[in-house]
């Protein structure tokens, strides 16, 4: 069987994509029947995701907890609005639960993760956020600046109460509620030689 061609005009089953995402060259997601190509990040994005994946493992394995860490390979469903996404850090401290036998979608995150990039960064802070926050077990989003040394994070306190917390600057941690664990900025950024200092102009970084 070839490389599947998208029907752009076609709507599918939630079924139907996960066998297309089977044998596609590139990543899509899923978004209430339709799928849309996923860009290329840049290599600092890259490099930021990867070592946050390491650093959670690492701060997991000291705190001796059973959670599984995920990369931007796996994807998220959100069944209240039909979709699925790939965040680029997922975390479960549940045994991980599954969409498809293949494994590929999981449906029961405590963490979600984005690197913030310049297309995404208002639907990552806004939309994203609003669809993540339908999934039951979700409890904490962490948002990761790719060109400054800085990290917000959303914490369920109790249901609709969110509190929010922003570090920045190498020199910091921060503290994830959800897995009870805590990173180091500098290990996030540890492999990024071009951040731009903080100068509290949000407008201008991402």
């Amino acid at each position: 069987m070839g490389v599947p061609k998208l029907d752009e005009n076609k709507y599918y089953t939630l079924e139907e994509y996960l066998a297309f995402e089977e044998l596609a060259e590139e990543k899509h997601e899923y978004h209430a029947g339709r799928l849309f190509a996923m860009a290329g990040g840049t290599g600092n994005h890259g490099l930021i995701s990867n070592s946050i994946g390491t650093a959670l493992d690492n701060a997991i394995d000291k705190k001796g907890k059973s959670c599984f860490v995920f990369s931007s390979d796996m994807k998220v469903r959100v069944e209240h609005f039909d979709k699925a996404i790939y965040p680029d850090v997922t975390v479960t401290c549940d045994k991980p639960k599954y969409e498809n036998k293949n494994k590929t979608i999981l449906s029961n995150p405590i963490l979600l993760i984005e690197v913030l990039s310049k297309s995404t960064k208002d639907y990552d802070i806004g939309k994203k956020f609003e669809m993540y926050r339908s999934i039951p077990t979700f409890k904490e989003y962490m948002i990761v600046y790719q060109t400054v040394a800085k990290v917000q994070t959303w914490y369920k306190e109790e249901e609709d109460l969110w509190r929010i917390a922003t570090v920045q600057g190498l020199e910091s941690n921060i503290y994830l509620h959800s897995i009870d664990a805590t990173i180091s900025l500098k290990d996030i950024y540890k492999r990024i030689d071009d951040l731009l200092e903080i100068d509290g102009n949000d407008l201008e970084v991402y």
